[in-house]
C-alpha cells in the first residue's frame, strides 16, 4: 500500500539536490525493488516507475529504461545504491550520461528562472515522480545523442573518400555493423518514445502537477531532441544502406572486369595457337 503524499514533509527555504544517471539499457524493477526495499531498507512509494524513500526528501527513482534519479542522496550512498542495482541491469551503457539540478522549497510554487533551480512548495510523491520522469528521460536522450553523433563521425572518412575519389574503400563489414547499429538504436528509440508518452501521474495529479510536467518537459526540450535523434538515425540507416549497395556494385564491376579479362585472354590464346 502506497503512503499518502503527506509522508514527505517540506521545510521552507530548504534545497533538494537532484541527480540523474543513465546507466543501462534497462532495469528489472522487481529485482530493483527487492534490493532497495529489503537490502537497503527503503520505503516504496511507487512501483512503476520505482520510487523509494530512505529519509525525508531522500529518495531514489528507478526506471525500466535504464535511468536512475537521486534526491538528496550523497555521492557515497549513490555508489552503494548503484552497486545493488548493478545486479538488476541489462546491458550497461558504454557511456554514462548524467544531469543535475536543485529543487528549492519555498512557501509558494514559483516559475523557474532556468533549469538549474526549480522552486516548489514541497517534495511530494507526485512531484518526485514528475521530476524523476523528466530528468531520467533527459539523460536517456543524452546517451542516444552521443551515440548517434559518434556513429555519424565514423562515416566522415567514407564521405570524404566518396566525394574526392568517387569510390568507397572495401569496408563491407564496417558498413554492415553501422546498419545493424542504426536498426538497434531505432528499435530502442521506438520503445523509449512509447515510454515517453505523458505518464498517468500527469492526468491523475491535478493541474499543478500537469503544469510542472509541461514546464520541465519544455525546459529540457524533450520532444525536439527525440526528433533530432530520429533524423540522425535515419541518416545513418540510409547512408549505411547506400554504402552497402555501392560496395556491392563495386564488387560486381570488379567481377565483370575479371570476366572480360579472362575472355580476352582465352581469345588471345586461341589466336596465338593458330599462328
Amino acid at each position: 500500500m502506497q503512503p499518502e503524499e503527506t509522508d514527505i514533509h517540506p521545510l521552507e527555504h530548504e534545497t533538494v539536490s537532484v541527480k540523474a544517471f543513465d546507466y543501462a539499457s534497462a532495469y528489472d524493477l522487481r529485482k530493483a525493488r527487492e534490493k532497495l526495499e529489503n537490502t537497503l531498507g527503503g520505503k516504496v512509494l511507487n512501483a512503476k516507475p520505482l520510487l523509494v524513500q530512505f529519509d525525508r526528501n531522500k529518495l531514489v527513482n528507478v526506471f525500466d529504461y535504464g535511468s536512475v534519479v537521486f534526491f538528496n542522496v550523497p555521492p557515497n550512498e549513490i555508489e552503494q545504491v548503484m552497486a545493488q542495482l548493478k545486479q538488476c541491469a541489462f546491458r550497461e551503457n558504454k557511456y554514462i550520461s548524467e544531469d543535475e539540478f536543485v529543487l528549492s522549497l519555498v512557501p509558494r510554487q514559483q516559475k523557474p528562472a532556468g533549469k538549474d533551480v526549480w522552486y516548489i512548495k514541497d517534495v511530494s510523491r507526485d512531484i518526485a515522480l514528475i521530476v524523476g520522469i523528466v530528468l531520467s528521460r533527459s539523460v536517456s536522450l543524452e546517451y542516444y545523442e552521443k551515440l548517434v553523433t559518434d556513429a555519424l563521425a565514423q562515416f566522415e572518412p567514407t564521405v570524404v573518400q566518396l566525394a574526392t575519389k568517387g569510390w568507397i574503400p572495401r569496408r563491407g563489414r564496417e558498413a554492415t555493423k553501422n546498419v545493424g547499429f542504426a536498426l538497434s538504436v531505432e528499435h530502442e528509440l521506438a520503445y523509449d518514445v512509447a515510454i515517453f508518452d505523458d505518464p498517468d501521474i500527469v492526468w491523475d495529479g491535478g493541474a499543478k502537477i500537469e503544469q510542472l510536467y509541461r514546464a520541465l518537459k519544455t525546459e529540457f526540450n524533450l520532444e525536439d531532441r527525440i526528433k533530432v535523434i530520429q533524423q540522425k538515425v535515419s541518416i545513418i540507416s540510409r547512408f549505411s544502406t547506400f554504402v552497402l549497395a555501392r560496395l556491392e556494385a563495386q564488387r560486381s564491376a570488379a567481377l565483370e572486369l575479371i570476366i572480360i579479362i579472362l575472355i580476352l585472354w582465352e581469345i588471345l590464346l586461341a589466336i596465338l595457337g593458330k599462328i
